[in-house]
């Protein structure tokens, strides 16, 4: 009964958001007919993020307070030490890694969906980018999927399964395999660094570093070539991986030193 409910909750908060995204998305594009100011959405997309997020976040909060769960439970509460750091870099070496692994020709021919997924995160005017895909992006898809599901998830389940879990609903809100399958590896990432920090803030650092790079080092590669932008994905993949297992060592350390561990690898 207790899986029953953890799935429908979980179900619940997805339906939520991607009800809410594909509404504001089809309002935007279809419903406004003034010329001029649908043009200005469609070269700034970014607003449909910026207006979906503000009311899935409405939505959410007393959503949240309905259930009696509350943002310590979330996950908003301080790293453990030393993962803050490891959080950050890995952060950066993810946005490294989008940039240039997504650049390389090999890619954009053959998986073109996901250039394109990359250049409407990183698109549009800038103060278009710093609200939508930086800020409210990042904090949405921390609350929602490292914050709400993880928190729904381990109630029930391993934090394996719950990283993978909740990477796999976040590749579903995108409704196409090619692009799921590569934002979900992402959501693996920031999985990790959720139950290795054990805190929200730390994925939600991570994250914001992570885009805040990949829209750096998409306006300075342009011009990089095919084998700089293959060593640097080579480079920065190990980079995450490096990262990643550090902090996922970080549970262990602390269990060794007589700590408590909770919510990361106790129930």
């Amino acid at each position: 009964m207790k899986s029953i409910r953890i799935a429908a909750k979980a179900i619940l908060y997805l339906v939520i958001y991607a009800a809410i995204v594909m509404l504001v998305n089809q309002a935007m594009y279809n419903w406004i007919s003034d010329p001029k100011l649908h043009d200005w959405i469609v070269n700034n997309s970014g607003i449909v993020l910026i207006v979906s997020n503000i009311i899935v976040l409405a939505i959410y909060i007393p959503l949240l307070r309905l259930q009696k769960i509350t943002l310590k439970e979330l996950g908003f509460v301080r790293p453990r030490s030393g993962s803050l750091w490891l959080s950050a870099g890995t952060g950066i070496w993810l946005g490294l890694f989008i940039a240039t692994f997504t650049r390389l020709p090999w890619i954009k021919v053959n998986f073109p969906a996901i250039a394109d997924l990359v250049a409407f995160v990183a698109g549009g005017r800038f103060i278009i980018f710093l609200l939508g895909s930086l800020l409210l992006g990042s904090l949405l898809e921390e609350w929602l999927f490292r914050g709400m599901m993880f928190h729904t998830l381990r109630q029930r389940l391993s934090v394996a399964w719950t990283i993978l879990l909740q990477a796999v609903l976040f590749g579903a809100v995108f409704m196409n395999v090619t692009i799921g399958a590569f934002a979900a590896l992402g959501a693996i990432v920031y999985g990790i660094v959720r139950a290795g920090s054990n805190s929200l803030w730390a994925s939600l650092a991570a994250h914001i570093l992570s885009t805040g790079s990949l829209y750096l080092l998409l306006k300075w590669s342009v011009d990089w070539q095919s084998g700089t932008l293959g060593l640097l994905a080579l480079i920065s993949g190990l980079g995450i991986a490096v990262h990643a297992g550090l902090l996922l060592r970080q549970p262990n350390r602390s269990k060794g030193k007589g700590q408590t561990v909770s919510g990361t690898i106790t129930s």
